[in-house]
């Protein structure tokens, strides 16, 4: 049996074989865009082929270790330009295919509006149709579920009325983080995720724990957890943040 309420300092997919069937009520994770970003131990700039049949092993395991009401939200861009052939990309639309092929029931997409990026400077052609350049300054996170919505057992929820508010209309404002390492994403993204979607002492799994951001406020919310990063220096950083 696999041990719960611990980061594995190794690849996702070792540590998804250690965990049995129907084992884990959310999985959240932002995992590597693809977006050539300078990570010690990955290599972030695939083909847009190779990377989707990437995301489809490791969300093809996702899919057999969470209960038959087993959610899974994931975080990645919209909207954005692939580095090496040059050409719009729409991750989101590509991993939800994937999903809907691997078996999983997509529920919704939220967007949630970074309120500390910049504003816009690239416009293209200024006051002129002739070639306007169209920004979309969003991210995504897409919520599925494997077999049925509604949970199969009773549990005690922990959200409050503004956060269950904003969690269910759909467009969530948060601040990104600056930090030392390439892996943080806000604290704010998962705790709505646990929040909104699980209920006290329920597991939640991160395949791509970063810095460890999930697992501290799974923690932190009295959830239940695992993590597998590959990075050393990640790992480090994470088991410091959850002391």
């Amino acid at each position: 049996m696999i041990e719960i309420n611990k980061i594995y300092n190794e690849d996702c997919m070792i540590t998804l074989q250690k965990i049995p069937d129907n084992f884990v009520d959310l999985i959240v994770t932002s995992p590597p865009y693809n977006i050539n970003i300078d990570y010690d131990v990955y290599n972030d700039s695939m083909k847009w082929n190779d990377y989707l049949e990437w995301i489809s092993t490791w969300m093809t395991e996702c899919y057999r270790v969470l209960n038959p009401s087993g959610r899974i939200c994931i975080n990645h861009y919209i909207n954005f330009m692939d580095n090496i052939d040059r050409v719009s990309r729409f991750p989101l639309m590509d991993i939800r295919t994937i999903q809907e092929d691997i078996g999983f029931n997509v529920h919704k997409l939220v967007v949630w509006n970074d309120i500390t990026r910049k504003k816009q400077t690239a416009w293209g052609s200024w006051l002129s149709a002739s070639a306007p350049y169209i920004n979309t300054p969003f991210e995504g996170v897409l919520i599925s579920y494997k077999e049925q919505w509604k949970k199969t057992y009773k549990g005690k929820s922990t959200i409050n009325k503004e956060d269950f508010m904003e969690g269910v209309g759909g467009v969530w404002n948060m601040g990104t983080v600056k930090g030392k390492t390439k892996a943080c994403f806000p604290e704010r993204l998962p705790e709505m995720c646990i929040r909104l979607l699980t209920y006290e002492n329920d597991l939640i799994y991160d395949p791509f724990s970063g810095s460890g951001t999930s697992a501290k406020v799974a923690k932190d919310l009295n959830r239940k957890f695992i993590g597998s990063e590959i990075s050393k220096e990640y790992c480090k950083i994470s088991n410091e943040r959850l002391i």
